[in-house]
């Protein structure tokens, strides 16, 4: 059996050869068939290091599909994933989450990764914010996504974005500026300022805005007859370019994923990378 050593050629993100796959699967009790895969979950770091000081790597298993889904591209969903690798051939992946097992470093140490088809650098990056997303979740007051449930604004919100797939990447949402404020009755409104983040192109900001607007009629029946905001104020929408927001601006806001749970649910809230 080789030795894992520093020099290992093993990195986040690698796919396995089917023969490391299926191993690895039996030894946890998992199905593999002709369309599974799996890839090395853990960060590059822990690789380098020996099994004396990290004797374990996670390994994430795969589907294989055929076409990416919008609201699972870029880390929308801490859920799941999908992933296109470069190669020869398409290759497009669907990750769950829970589909993830930590296995001695040993049942690696014979095989190597494959290099014929790789993740490019920006899904590299999208991989690791979605990994982390399960344990860095920015959640939204508990009264508020009561509100935003009772008027279906979440699922039509979620519609919205969803439509235009990868062209929107990010959805961001700033409740009361940033303050914890314990809101009573209807007429204790939050304040909402929404951000669609979208790709560079003409085409992503024309989805960005027409979402932008679907999002602005929802909200509308919010007012009362005098035109009085209940329940929660759409104060500000706004659509701006992925080289636009800057990192101040970001650091305000909090990713509104679209599944949208609250603090009080489980198993998961809302995700800021």
């Amino acid at each position: 059996m080789a030795e894992w050593t520093r020099h290992t050629p093993w990195r986040q993100g690698h796919l396995l050869p089917t023969e490391a796959g299926e191993a690895i699967a039996r030894t946890v009790a998992r199905t593999w068939d002709d369309n599974s895969l799996a890839i090395v979950a853990t960060h590059d770091c822990d690789l380098a290091q020996t099994p004396d000081k990290e004797p374990n790597v996670e390994v994430l298993f795969g589907t294989r599909i055929s076409t990416l889904h919008g609201a699972c591209t870029h880390a929308k969903s801490p859920r799941t994933l999908h992933l296109p690798f470069g190669g020869p051939q398409p290759l497009l992946v669907e990750f769950i989450g829970s589909n993830k097992e930590r296995v001695s470093k040993d049942l690696l140490c014979d095989f190597n990764p494959i290099m014929e088809y790789v993740l490019a650098p920006s899904e590299l990056n999208t991989l690791q914010m979605w990994l982390a997303s399960r344990y860095r979740r920015s959640a939204f007051p508990d009264e508020f996504e009561r509100r935003l449930r009772a008027q279906k604004l979440d699922d039509k919100i979620s519609a919205a974005v969803k439509k235009h797939g990868e062209l929107i990447t990010a959805v961001f949402f700033d409740v009361d500026e940033g303050g914890e404020i314990t809101r009573s009755g209807q007429d204790d409104v939050y304040t909402l300022d929404i951000y669609l983040l979208h790709q560079d192109g003409s085409a992503a900001e024309f989805a960005a805005d027409e979402a932008k607007n679907t999002i602005i009629d929802k909200f509308k029946k919010l007012h009362d007859t005098a035109g009085k905001w209940r329940d929660i104020e759409l104060r500000y929408i706004e659509s701006l370019s992925e080289h636009t927001l800057t990192y101040a601006h970001f650091k305000l806001l909090k990713k509104w994923r679209l599944d949208h749970v609250s603090l009080s649910t489980t198993p998961q809230q809302p995700v800021t990378p």
